[in-house]
């Protein structure tokens, strides 16, 4: 299958009507990004819904081995909540490459909301085999 980036992304695409047009920059081997979840995105009244905070610690891994020049896909994802993330109100996530052995990438993430880490992820990327034997 042929991926195809059409900057429509949710979280990072600039033609997304809908989307969080999330900017990243390098900080040491993070990946980082700053914005706010709006209220529609909630679950609770005044706390993102999990499946958003699931596929924004996605992101910010995915960008991670983006900045370390890999394209790969997720393969697996595990989000750990530690305390509710608010809407409304700024947040910081950040991602970085762990390991790479062959086509599988670990990565991991976190999502900081005033000072303190409300979210952890850990994600399997997979560089698919049509693109790891164009490079190989």
């Amino acid at each position: 299958m042929n991926f195809v980036d059409d900057n429509n992304c949710l979280f990072c695409g600039s033609q997304n009507p809908y989307g969080f047009h999330l900017v990243f920059r390098q900080e040491d081997n993070f990946a980082v990004t700053e914005t706010s979840v709006p209220w529609y995105y909630q679950g609770f009244k005044g706390v993102v819904h999990g499946g958003i905070v699931a596929a924004l610690l996605d992101e910010v891994m995915s960008h991670s081995l983006k900045n370390a020049g890999i394209e790969a896909v997720t393969g697996t994802l595990e989000a750990r909540y530690i305390k509710p993330l608010l809407t409304e109100k700024p947040l910081v996530a950040r991602g970085r490459v762990v390991k790479q052995e062959g086509r599988i990438i670990e990565a991991q993430g976190e999502v900081i909301q005033e000072g303190e880490v409300v979210a952890r992820g850990k994600g399997i990327f997979v560089i698919p085999r049509e693109r790891s034997e164009k490079n190989g």
